[in-house]
């Protein structure tokens, strides 16, 4: 009978030696489970920070809300505001429901900053001054407004008008968007209402009229004769419109006024709407009185327009709360210091206001 052996006893004086091939699975199931090891601790670890230090998260939260904010919420236009004053804004942050209460109450505790967008093109009311910042009284009255109520505010020059108004989308992308809390320095027009609510009233407006190039005639016998006043335009006539203002294509409408809509001039600056005048490419600008200076070669020709249906402030979504600023106007309205914006205005900006009596 052959010789018995136990099970771990080697035979013949040798060990049984595992296979190459069991040898390399061995190995390969060891590191795999080294990794495994490392990726639980590393879950754990970053666990713990997480819930011992929650700013990891809200910090760039934050950060990215700034960023957004800081381009006036236009990233997907490439857009960004070209003037501004006071503090850089911060978006309101969302509250996620999903956020723990530590979380929660950070992001609540956020001050409120709010961004008011301004058109450049209307002295004294509102400009970009040699030094490239946004002036004039309605910077001067909205920074008042905020300091009297305690509240932080952002006033930024639009990168386009239309993202305040567009004149012929009858809507305000900046301000419908999100972008702005509200639009200031603009007034009640039959358009307008039918989308934006108005509060905050401290300007008075203007009547609107048609503005021509004085004309040098000359006679027969080659002399020039004394200049003359354009005369009223005819249904043909190509006009010059501003956007943002409520001197618009509507108004003329409005006021029983015929004209061939789809060949007149909209832009953003008097300075072009003057310069197509001169070369006969517009025939006259529609524009609010006083817009340009009597004695020049550019003359108003009556009679006059009313454009608006109330007085002019701010402008903002129906489903802004903004009531703050409506009781910081009035409380300014009735103070010393609006009659001193309003009076300085000539001499600190250049042209007279059209303030509340």
């Amino acid at each position: 009978m052959g010789k018995r052996y136990a099970l771990d006893e080697p035979i013949a004086g040798k060990r049984i030696q595992p296979s190459g091939e069991e040898e390399e699975m061995s190995k390969a199931a060891v590191g795999i489970a080294v990794v495994a090891l490392l990726l639980a601790a590393g879950a754990f670890t970053l666990t713990v920070l997480i819930w011992a230090m929650p700013s990891l998260i809200i910090d760039r939260y934050d950060l990215k809300h700034k960023g957004d904010a800081n381009q006036g919420g236009s990233q997907g236009q490439g857009q960004t505001p070209s003037a501004v004053s006071t503090t850089t804004p911060q978006a309101q942050l969302t509250v996620q429901p999903t956020q723990g209460p530590e979380v929660i109450a950070e992001i609540q505790q956020k001050p409120q900053i709010y961004i008011f967008g301004y058109d450049g093109d209307w002295r004294p009311q509102q400009y970009v001054n040699a030094e490239g910042r946004l002036a004039g009284i309605s910077i001067e009255v909205m920074t008042e407004v905020c300091r009297m109520k305690n509240k932080t505010c952002h006033h930024t020059l639009s990168h386009q008008p239309k993202e305040i108004w567009d004149t012929q989308a009858k809507n305000g992308q900046g301000i419908q968007n999100g972008w702005y809390h509200a639009g200031v320095g603009l007034f009640r027009t039959a358009d307008r209402i039918n989308v934006f609510k108005f509060l905050g009233e401290y300007l008075t407006p203007s009547m609107a009229f048609f503005y021509g190039m004085k004309n040098n005639a000359t006679n027969v016998t080659n002399t020039t004769v004394p200049a003359t006043t354009p005369g009223p335009p005819s249904s043909s006539s190509i006009i010059g419109f501003h956007e943002l203002y409520y001197t618009d294509q509507s108004c003329l409408v409005r006021n029983g006024v015929t004209m061939a809509r789809d060949i007149h001039r909209i832009t953003n600056d008097f300075e072009v709407l003057k310069d197509l005048l001169a070369s006969g490419t517009i025939d006259y600008i529609f524009a609010p009185d006083n817009t340009f200076p009597a004695g020049g070669d550019i003359v108003k020709i009556s009679p006059g327009y009313d454009c608006t249906l109330g007085n002019g402030g701010i402008m903002m979504r129906h489903d802004m709360n903004l009531q703050w600023v409506e009781e910081g106007m009035a409380e300014l309205i009735s103070s010393q210091k609006y009659r001193d914006i309003c009076n300085s205005a000539t001499v600190n900006h250049d042209a007279a206001a059209t303030c509340l009596p």
